[in-house]
């Protein structure tokens, strides 16, 4: 029998963890809206390659057989008045986020309402990194201020983002 580590025991008891598990649901339903409701949804925790190297968090199965590959990130309510879409830039001083190594097709950003998200957006990532890569797109630099992380991230402005970027949002 496998026995799990503290470190894992922390990562699941997480607040923050706790909370991305409980919107999976919600965000289950936008792909479904999305895509269709035929649709298959497939998660990759820390442990799997894909989230480790690429950042790649979720796999969408059309009912074509075609795969997107996407990057979650489910917001506390209390931070939707940011409205922004966030990427890790810095773990550590040492160690690259995912700013670098994101190799997503797309990106979910929702921040959490009753009954689901409030705004959420999907957002065409390979779009995003062209346009950003034309000077079409004004990130910011921040770092983590709640004490427990040295990371920094880079943010924009959900309305800011070229049209051309988004594949569906709220209204």
């Amino acid at each position: 029998m496998l026995m799990s580590s503290k470190t894992d025991l922390e990562f699941e008891r997480n607040p923050r963890r706790q909370q991305e598990l409980r919107l999976r649901p919600f965000a289950d339903s936008v792909y479904r809206f999305i895509f269709g409701p035929d649709i298959e949804i497939k998660r990759f925790d820390k442990e799997a390659v894909l989230d480790r190297e690429f950042a790649i968090d979720v796999r969408v199965r059309l009912r074509t057989g075609q795969i997107l590959l996407g990057q979650e990130k489910f917001l506390s309510a209390a931070f939707s008045r940011y409205n922004s879409l966030t990427v890790d830039h810095m773990q550590n001083p040492q160690e690259e986020g995912d700013w670098f190594k994101l190799a997503a097709q797309m990106y979910f950003t929702g921040y959490e309402a009753v009954g689901g998200f409030s705004p959420w957006i999907l957002v065409d990532w390979t779009a995003l990194v062209l346009a950003t890569l034309r000077g079409e797109v004004g990130w910011h630099d921040n770092v983590n201020r709640d004490g427990r992380a040295q990371a920094s991230f880079r943010w924009v402005d959900l309305d800011t983002l070229p049209d051309a970027c988004i594949i569906a949002r709220s209204s």
